[in-house]
């Protein structure tokens, strides 16, 4: 099984410090940038070509058009958003698909995230 790049944005230090202390204790995860502001999320992107996006919404929609025109081009990139409250965790992939995932545990979570991308 090879290494998940990972990118979590999120605008709360402490949110990203316990994605990024949970996501590393696993085998297959690799946590390659964590982003405070979203204007800097598209550059990550590119930069590190991640598998994984892990951003907390509410954000800006100059970002979320930009995230539909990305996925549109570059379906490899998959991207999950936390609600503000972080009750409600959605994955968006490619322009038609679309999960919920709230219900997972955290355990359940990184496993998802290990799986190789073309099996979800």
């Amino acid at each position: 099984m090879s290494i998940k790049r990972i990118i979590l944005m999120n605008n709360s230090r402490l949110i990203l410090e316990m994605f990024h202390r949970a996501l590393e204790k696993a085998e297959h995860l690799e946590v390659v940038q964590a982003v405070i502001h979203s204007a800097e999320l598209p550059l990550a992107i590119q930069r590190f070509c991640p598998d994984w996006v892990i951003l907390s919404l509410p954000i800006a929609d100059p970002l979320l058009d930009w995230i539909r025109i990305f996925t549109q081009n570059d379906p490899s990139v998959r991207f999950i958003f936390l609600s503000p409250d972080h009750h409600r965790i959605t994955m968006k992939w490619q322009m038609a698909y679309e999960a919920d995932l709230s219900n997972l545990s955290l355990k359940e979570f990184i496993y998802l995230l290990e799986k190789d991308l073309q099996h979800i």
